[in-house]
């Protein structure tokens, strides 16, 4: 379950969340299963953070930082996607249909399997069999 304090700092205003977390740039948030639907997160500094089984459904993501998050199970549907970085984030078993703007670049940089649903178009990376051959 998610810690209750970072869900309201991240809802409540990005900027803020954001220095909230240039001085802790240790913290990992605890984001499990947070209802974050259709939240204006544009630009927020989401790295390492735990967002497994989050609701991101239509979401504003635009210019996140994504990198190492743990998105396992979480619901992206028709979340913009537009300059995210992903490199190192786990989307195994992740809903990513009708996410927009998502590009193979972006999908290259991740960790992903058989269980995550990509949007329609979007190409599943080769290395994504290679991780989960190698486990």
């Amino acid at each position: 379950m998610a810690n209750l304090e970072h869900v309201e700092v991240l809802r409540a205003d990005v900027d803020e969340w954001n220095e909230w977390r240039s001085e802790q740039p240790d913290l990992q948030p605890d984001l499990c299963a947070a209802d974050l639907r259709q939240a204006n997160l544009a630009m927020a500094d989401l790295r390492h953070a735990h967002l497994n089984r989050a609701n991101l459904s239509m979401a504003d993501l635009m210019a996140a930082d994504l990198r190492g998050a743990d998105l396992r199970g979480a619901s992206l549907v028709g979340a913009r996607l537009i300059g995210v970085d992903l490199q190192g984030a786990d989307l195994r078993g992740a809903d990513l249909r009708t996410a927009e703007d998502l590009t193979n670049e972006q999908l290259n940089e991740t960790i992903g399997d058989e269980t995550t649903i990509l949007p329609d178009g979007a190409a599943r990376p080769p290395r994504w069999e290679s991780i989960h051959s190698a486990r």
